[in-house]
């Protein structure tokens, strides 16, 4: 038998699947700094399902709410990768699919063919001979495809020759926010890890009409950050107490309330974030269990070979900054020179303690987690 590895590189349609993903994610890293992208982790395992079979497929299909019929779900795709070519110039979004194959194998040419037209996923033979020069040809590429922002996605240890296929989803956004913090405004100010702890941070500030709500029955506030000439927006979920973050987080998966403009003096930390799993046991709590097997069948997939899916890997980079956010570079520190006019009667939106964030537009999030310990 043997396996392939599937990565998803995130450099920032919601369903349950991606709820329910990110509400284990969430849990098993509450502690650290979190940044994922559940919509690439429903692309590269939508490639999956085109290639599996019997157990195989049933259970992606109804892990991922998929169609029954390959056939709405490859134009549905078509269709969500055109969409990206139409986004704006202040914005940058970018998807890219590549699927490198051990020299010693082919994919099946109907596969072939459907993921380079509904997924613009593009195959490249690789030979494993030379196991450091493999992973530079796919580090290479990850490397250019976001930019310089990840890097060594994979190691020459992964480059076994039991090794069939590495199937690797990229998703890169950089965008400017509609309204800017001002870099004269940031300052040093605490961050409060917990009711016993504090840190010092560059505390961005802005005093702006922004679509916003209070959330009593959740004990938070929102607040919604627009990019520039785009649809997409930050959305930041702040709970009213130091230590609410959790608790917060299990009771906005799923958010779709409408919010209303209001005037809001927000206080911004700012923040990168670089975060690495192995999605291998998620996926595995979600129902994906047969597609890790010897017994799973992508025999859609290869000519001539069994495989199984290895582990499933995600990298993601997130910046946020007084210019906006690139998700997937560093500035000097700043020193407030003189301060900004506030709103009177308007929402205070401190976020010095945890908060939680969405990248996201009217259908689709890009990217999710959530920040207790800003880092820059």
């Amino acid at each position: 038998m043997k396996y392939l590895i599937l990565i998803l590189l995130a450099s920032s349609v919601a369903c349950l699947f991606s709820d329910d993903f990110y509400r284990i994610l969430a849990k098993e890293n509450a502690k650290v700094n979190l940044i994922t992208s559940p919509l690439s982790v429903e692309i590269v395992m939508s490639m999956m399902y085109m290639a599996a079979r019997g157990e195989t497929a049933e259970e992606l299909r109804n892990t991922l709410n998929l169609p029954e019929d390959k056939r709405v779900l490859a134009h549905n795709y078509w269709k969500c990768f055109s969409n990206f070519k139409a986004r704006e110039k202040s914005i940058i979004l970018r998807l890219g699919n590549r699927i490198y194959i051990n020299k010693n194998y082919s994919l099946i040419p109907e596969f072939n063919q459907l993921v380079k037209n509904s997924f613009k996923a593009f195959a490249q033979k690789i030979s494993l001979d030379d196991p450091n020069k493999a992973a530079s040809i796919i580090n290479s590429w990850v490397n250019i495809a976001t930019r310089g922002k990840l890097r060594d996605i994979v190691s020459p240890s992964d480059m076994s020759s039991d090794l069939s296929a590495i199937v690797v989803n990229v998703i890169y956004f950089r965008g400017q926010w509609k309204y800017q913090f001002r870099a004269d405004q940031t300052h040093e100010a605490d961050f409060y890890i917990s009711s016993e702890k504090n840190i010092t941070v560059e505390m961005m500030t802005m005093s702006q009409s922004l679509f916003s709500a209070y959330l009593n029955d959740l004990d938070a506030k929102v607040i919604e950050l627009p990019y520039r000439n785009s649809n997409l927006s930050m959305r930041i979920f702040l709970p009213n107490t130091i230590d609410g973050l959790s608790a917060m987080e299990e009771k906005i998966i799923g958010f779709s309330r409408d919010l209303q403009k209001k005037d809001v003096n927000v206080k911004l930390p700012k923040f990168k974030i670089e975060f690495s799993a192995k999605l291998k046991a998620v996926l595995q709590q979600l129902g994906i269990r047969e597609a890790f097997e010897s017994s799973a069948d992508f025999s859609g997939l290869v000519l001539d070979s069994s495989v199984e899916i290895d582990n499933v890997v995600q990298k993601a980079f997130l910046k946020v900054d007084e210019n906006g956010t690139e998700a997937s570079a560093a500035t000097n520190v700043l020193v407030r020179i003189k301060k900004s006019v506030e709103f009177r009667n308007s929402m205070e939106f401190v976020a010095d303690h945890p908060f939680a964030y969405t990248i996201h537009d009217q259908d689709k999030i890009y990217f999710q987690g959530h920040i207790v310990k800003p880092e820059w």
